[in-house]
C-alpha cells in the first residue's frame, strides 16, 4: 500500500475550512496587486491595442495553460492572438511568429528555461516584448520591454507549491488586459456575437423579424371585439395572447390569459370586449432587433413575459414573439 492509498475523509467543516482558505489566498493576492503600482499597465494596453498583427502569448506549463486561455480570451474580444508553447518553440513554431509581433510572456519565476532560451530569437525578429513576471530579479523580467509585475507572497495549496494564486493572478491580470484593449480598439457586443456564430451566442444575432409569428398567425383584434371572439381568435392562433389594433392596424393594447381571467372576476362576462380587457402599453420590439438585444430587454426591465408584439416605427403591428422563439428559432 503506498501513500496514497490509506486516506481518511476529511470532516466536513475541516474540508470547508481548506477550501475557504485556497479561495482567500487567491483573493489576497489579486487584492495585494491592486494595491501595488500598475504604472506599465497604460503602455501596455496601448501597445497591444494598436497591433495589427497577432499578439503571440508564450508559455510553459501551467503558465503556457494560462496563456493558451488568454490567446482565446483576447481573439473572442477582438484583438487576434496565437498562443505558442515555449518548449515547441524551438522544435519549429518559432515559424508562426511574424517578425515584429508584439510577445506576451507568462512566468511565475521568470527563469523558464524553454523561453529563456528562446529570447534571443524573439529579439533577432524584432519582437516587442511584454511580461506577466512573478519576479522582479528574473531573467525574464530583465529582457521585457514592458514588465507587469505579478508577485504573489504565497501559493494557496496547503505545501506553498503547486501554482495557484500565482496562476490566478496572471489569469486575472491577462483577462484585464484583454478587456482594457478590446476597449481601446472601440470592439461592440455586436461585434463579440460575430466572433461566436455557434451555439446561444450565435442565437442572439438573430434578428427578431426571421423568427417573428407574421400574417395570418398574428391573433389580432379590435377593441370592440367581444370576449367570445377574442378567446376563439387566441385558441386559434395558439400564441396565448391578442393583440388590439385600431382600423390602420396600430398596436393599442395586448391581452394574454391572464389578463381574461382577472377581467371576468373583477367584471364579470356581460359586455366584455376586447378594449376593455387589453393592457395598453404593452411592452414591444422593433422588427430590426435581435434576440441578444430582446433577452438584454428582458433582464434589464426584469419580470416575465409571454410575448413581444412587434412593431415599426409608428406603432404598427408588424408581428409577435413568443418566449419560445428565443429558444426554438
Amino acid at each position: 500500500m503506498n501513500a496514497f492509498t490509506a486516506i481518511t475523509p476529511a470532516a466536513p467543516d475541516l474540508a470547508t475550512a481548506w477550501f475557504r482558505d485556497v479561495i482567500a489566498a487567491e483573493r489576497d493576492a489579486l487584492s495585494a496587486f491592486l494595491h501595488g503600482s500598475l504604472d506599465t499597465v497604460p503602455e501596455a494596453v496601448a501597445l497591444l491595442a494598436r497591433q495589427e498583427r497577432p499578439i503571440i502569448f508564450i508559455g510553459v506549463g501551467k503558465s503556457g495553460h494560462v496563456a493558451a486561455k488568454l490567446a482565446a480570451t483576447f481573439s473572442s474580444l477582438g484583438t487576434p492572438a496565437l498562443f505558442v508553447n515555449a518548449g515547441e518553440a524551438a522544435h519549429g513554431d518559432l515559424g508562426a511568429i511574424t517578425p515584429g509581433s508584439a510577445v506576451l510572456l507568462l512566468s511565475n519565476s521568470g527563469a523558464t528555461e524553454e523561453i529563456v532560451r528562446i529570447l534571443p530569437l524573439l529579439k533577432a525578429r524584432g519582437c516587442t516584448l511584454i511580461g506577466i513576471i512573478g519576479r522582479a530579479d528574473s531573467p525574464l523580467a530583465r529582457a521585457v520591454e514592458h514588465l507587469i509585475l505579478a508577485e504573489v507572497e504565497r501559493e494557496a495549496d496547503h505545501i506553498g507549491m503547486a501554482p495557484t494564486a500565482s496562476t490566478t493572478l496572471h489569469l486575472t491580470i491577462g483577462d484585464a488586459l484583454a478587456v482594457a484593449v478590446s476597449r481601446s480598439r472601440g470592439f461592440t457586443r455586436a461585434d463579440f456575437l460575430r466572433h461566436h456564430p455557434a451555439g446561444l451566442l450565435g442565437r442572439q444575432m438573430i434578428p427578431v423579424a426571421s423568427i417573428m409569428h407574421q400574417g395570418d398567425d398574428l391573433p389580432r383584434v379590435e377593441p370592440a371585439t367581444p370576449l367570445v371572439d377574442v378567446l376563439t381568435i387566441m385558441s386559434r392562433k395558439r400564441l396565448g395572447a391578442a393583440c388590439v389594433v385600431d382600423g390602420e392596424d396600430r398596436l393599442l393594447g395586448l391581452i394574454v390569459d391572464g389578463d381574461v381571467r382577472r377581467y371576468l372576476q373583477a367584471h364579470g362576462a356581460d359586455h366584455a370586449s376586447a378594449g376593455a380587457m387589453m393592457r395598453r402599453d404593452p411592452q414591444v420590439v422593433a422588427a430590426g432587433a435581435t434576440i441578444g438585444d430582446v433577452l438584454l430587454m428582458r433582464n434589464a426591465k426584469g419580470g416575465a413575459w409571454l410575448v413581444l408584439p412587434v412593431v415599426d416605427d409608428a406603432g404598427h403591428l408588424l408581428g409577435m414573439l413568443h418566449t419560445n422563439d428565443l429558444i426554438q428559432g
